[in-house]
């Protein structure tokens, strides 16, 4: 009598279940007991007979096939690699939606295409240049059934959206389904929209959808019928029969990144989906990972670079005046080309911080440490991080001092600054919205806020205070910094000019921002990541300690104590959570696969301690705590 070991999509390993017949069941949906109810789950392989004495329960019913062998596969790495129960990975899975296809259960509604609202589009992908070469390749490769990841630098957004649609086009033909993933619900919105005015065998997966539609979608896909697939990070669990290609969009981008347990990285699942599935991977970005970099630098990647298949907007590099917000140089850009629109950023809301002249200390949050923003207009202070709201004292906070004055430059200063200066000439100062079809004059907007633009429409624009950026305790700093400038350069036409004001033109990382010099960046970056022992030289592990009521004090010293003897490398914590009833320690080790097995060991012990649950982040994308 065989034995299977069953994935149930509860936080729960998998579980042992007997079955009458010698038959090959893994990735079939089956109906097993479990405590005194009957629950569906996924055969992820035949086992040996358990050596237990427990009585071992037995299969009641064999469903139908849910998913192909090569994705089961792919779980099981997902479940190893993110330290994370079997089930909770099977929940990600649209394991809801496939059961009930195949066992013929009604839906709550009809199921039947629903015509989602179009999206303007400002542009086709007719007459765009694109690199032959590049699309050969990806193209030849697909073709052939071969894995291997390009890694593409483009010189914007939208390039690599039409070298996506480009790929497509070529391959409609072709045997196997396609995968497109974008980081955001518009842009995989816009992907879909475009594909969709020349085939219709193209479906759409995001989290923003109704379940008829999304119903729908699987419904299409377990069926075989859908020859492209385009949606956000869970796309990459699509069950598809046979995947052909998958391509990735802004593949640095931090939305990659779930929330929710099991914590994946859509990009990193992406590439181990297509190398599992023996199917090529595209990632495409106009300012790389330095982490893929290093993969591209090592051979596991081949880079293309189309970063100059078209011309780049030229970048200056200007001194932060103490005494005013704008250079003279940016002053007189200003005033020559206002007319022909020009877009002010600041890394800051409101109006700017507040300092107390006689201690020197900025007025923070009580709550989590942060600078609070000052709004002018409401007189009022605010936390961005955790939203609280309060009224100016007139006395600092710390040594109850009278003198408090604005310092930084948050985007209601810079309104006010800009509608001072061009008030002879009555010039409307507009807040910015990328969604406008005129930009005439000048547009103010905070620079993280600004999404990106398919069209470069401004003559110019400027980034006032860019030091804060440079500021950010991330080993990311600079990487994210130069992303940061690049996503403004494309909103700029190739003749025009961003200027970036800063207290320190001569810093190094401005050598390279300046000429775009890609290459000696990931090298002068990834010397300095090395020297600190950050990824991609080292792994980074988050474990998250939530407290209950019944916690006792002496709990977290015995689990800092356990992992201090068990666990190898370097241990951070435990931190405390601000905003949460939680603590959390930052594990860091150079011997990666070292670090995940001796966590996943741990798990059985830390359980047995009492008032606390826990949870890890495998890589995880920030470390604030």
């Amino acid at each position: 009598m065989p034995y299977f070991n069953v994935s149930i999509p509860l936080k729960l390993k998998t579980l042992t279940y007997q079955y009458d017949e010698e038959l090959n069941l893994k990735g079939f949906a089956v109906q097993v007991p479990l405590r005194n109810r009957v629950v569906e789950g996924i055969v992820i392989n035949k086992t040996e007979k358990p050596d237990k004495t427990v009585q071992i329960k037995k299969i009641q019913t064999v469903i139908g096939k849910a998913y192909e062998e090569k994705f089961i596969d792919f779980l099981q790495w997902m479940s190893s690699y993110y330290i994370s129960e079997m089930g909770s990975v099977l929940r990600v899975t649209f394991f809801e939606e496939v059961i009930a296809l195949l066992s013929g259960r009604k839906s709550k509604k009809r199921l039947k295409e629903k015509n989602l609202p179009e999206e303007p589009i400002s542009f086709t992908v007719e007459n765009y240049f694109l690199n032959n070469e590049t699309i050969s390749k990806i193209i030849n490769l697909t073709r052939v059934g071969s894995y291997k990841t390009f890694l593409i630098q483009c010189p914007d957004f939208l390039y690599e959206i039409k070298l996506m649609i480009k790929v497509v086009r070529e391959l409609l033909s072709e045997e196997g389904t396609i995968l497109l993933i974008m980081p955001e619900i518009k842009e995989a919105q816009r992907v879909f929209n475009l594909l969709r005015t020349f085939n219709n065998q193209i479906v759409l997966l995001h989290s923003g959808m109704k379940h008829s539609e999304l119903l729908f979608s699987i419904k299409e896909i377990v069926a075989n019928k859908a020859k492209v697939i385009v949606g956000t990070r869970f796309a990459v669990f699509a069950p598809v029969k046979k995947l052909s290609l998958i391509m990735v969009g802004q593949e640095s981008s931090w939305l990659y990144k779930a929330e929710e347990s099991p914590r994946y990285h859509a990009r990193d699942c992406a590439v181990m989906r297509g190398f599992i599935e023996g199917c090529p991977v595209v990632l495409t970005d106009f300012m790389p990972s330095t982490i893929s970099y290093y993969n591209a630098l090592r051979g596991k990647y081949e880079l293309i670079d189309d970063f100059n298949q078209s011309k780049h907007s030229n970048i200056k590099i200007l001194r932060q005046p103490y005494q005013s917000i704008f250079h003279p140089e940016v002053l007189l850009y200003l005033k020559l080309y206002q007319k022909e629109g020009i877009l002010v950023t600041s890394p800051r809301s409101g109006y700017s911080l507040l300092r107390c002249s006689e201690c020197g200390e900025v007025v923070k949050c009580e709550k989590c440490g942060y600078s609070m923003i000052f709004r002018k207009s409401t007189k009022l202070l605010e936390c961005f991080r955790c939203g609280i709201v309060m009224k100016i004292s007139e006395q600092c906070p710390y040594c109850s001092g009278v003198d408090m004055h604005s310092v930084g430059v948050g985007v209601e200063r810079i309104t006010e600054e800009l509608k001072n200066i061009f008030s002879d000439k009555h010039l409307e100062i507009k807040e910015i919205d990328l969604e406008s079809e005129q930009f005439q004059g000048i547009w103010v907007g905070q620079t993280g806020k600004i999404k990106k633009g398919y069209i470069a429409d401004f003559k110019g624009a400027v980034i006032v205070d860019f030091d804060f950026f440079l500021s950010i305790p991330d080993y990311r700093t600079f990487e994210n910094a130069f992303a940061k400038v690049l996503s403004i350069c494309q909103l700029i036409k190739q003749d025009g000019t961003l200027f970036i004001q800063t207290r320190n033109p001569g810093g190094e990382i401005f050598k390279f921002i300046r000429s775009y010099n890609f290459k000696d960046f990931y090298l002068y970056e990834l010397k300095h990541r090395e020297q600190t022992g950050f990824p991609p030289f080292s792994r980074l592990i988050k474990l998250i300690i939530k407290t209950k009521k019944t916690f006792p004090d002496e709990t977290l010293d015995k689990v800092k104590e356990f992992l201090k003897n068990h666990i190898s490398g370097e241990i951070i914590g435990p931190l405390k959570n601000q905003d949460k009833e939680e603590f959390i320690f930052i594990f860091r080790s150079k011997d990666k696969k070292r670090l995940i097995d001796e966590l996943t060991g741990a798990i059985a012990t830390l359980r047995t301690f009492k008032g606390i649950s826990f949870k890890f982040e495998v890589d995880p994308v920030s470390l604030k705590i």
